[in-house]
């Protein structure tokens, strides 16, 4: 047996932002598992295009990736998907890898963050470790660019009950995601029926930040703008949850879900 395992991510020009969410992730699996070959892919093909002509760095694409594990002889596989919520990215991920599947005695897919009913109270205890204390009583906004790709109704109802598992620990936690139903404006009008002036502003993204070639880290200082346009004194958390400890455990808690398939 030969494993393999492939963390995929649709990428980013910022290399201090790769090297402490992506690098960190490749790193603590192969510190885990060193007998596995283990290797992280960039789905946007725009982000790998200018980092080859502006870098010279090659970032595999995930067909090539999958190709090269089994040049390296890989027989079992494990592709992780640093997705919070079910996109369509995802779903373009699972028919890429299933289309190659056999060419692997065994291929799993890591699902994303939260995937499952289960998944809404561990992923609640890791945003209460890591906005917990920033917050105290006043109030989160998570904002997330993905929504499940399924109808809108059922990424409502997935957000609200991830909502109730945060409320447990962070009572005025609302969840907002900019491509589905629970859009922020509408968040924020819930915001202000209930009694209090300061939001902290986080992204739910893997990765976030000034310049980060995603929805969320494009809309956040419009999202800043609008909220403080409503009255609110806004406490910006700029980045992605790949930065805070609890969330790379449980990534890593997928990997190890995944393989035990």
């Amino acid at each position: 047996m030969k494993e393999g395992i492939i963390v995929v991510n649709p990428g980013t020009m910022n290399s201090d932002i790769h090297t402490r969410c992506i690098e960190e992730l490749v790193l603590s699996i192969k510190d885990r598992l060193e007998d596995a070959e283990v290797v992280h892919v960039y789905t946007n093909g725009d982000i790998r295009k200018r980092l080859r002509e502006e870098t010279g760095e090659k970032v595999q694409n995930l067909k090539a990736a999958i190709l090269g594990m089994k040049e390296k002889g890989v027989t079992h596989l494990t592709v992780l998907t640093t997705d919070v919520f079910e996109s369509e990215d995802f779903v373009r991920l699972k028919e890429e890898t299933g289309g190659l599947a056999g060419l692997f005695i065994i291929t799993n897919i890591a699902g994303p963050l939260i995937s499952e009913e289960e998944d809404y109270e561990i992923t609640a205890r890791a945003v209460r470790s890591a906005f917990g204390d920033i917050v105290g009583d006043d109030i989160l906004l998570l904002v997330s660019g993905t929504a499940h790709p399924a109808a809108d109704e059922i990424a409502d109802r997935r957000l609200q009950e991830f909502e109730k598992s945060i409320r447990k620990y962070i009572p005025n936690t609302f969840v907002a995601t900019l491509h589905g139903a629970r859009k922020p404006y509408k968040v924020i009008k819930e915001i202000k029926q209930i009694t209090g002036t300061r939001v902290v502003l986080a992204p739910l993204e893997y990765i976030a930040g000034e310049g980060i070639e995603n929805s969320v880290s494009e809309e956040y200082p419009g999202l800043v703008a609008r909220l403080e346009a409503e009255g609110f004194v806004v406490e910006g958390v700029f980045n992605g949850i790949a930065e805070y400890e609890d969330f790379l455990r449980l990534y890593l808690r997928r990997l190890y879900a995944a393989r035990r398939q």
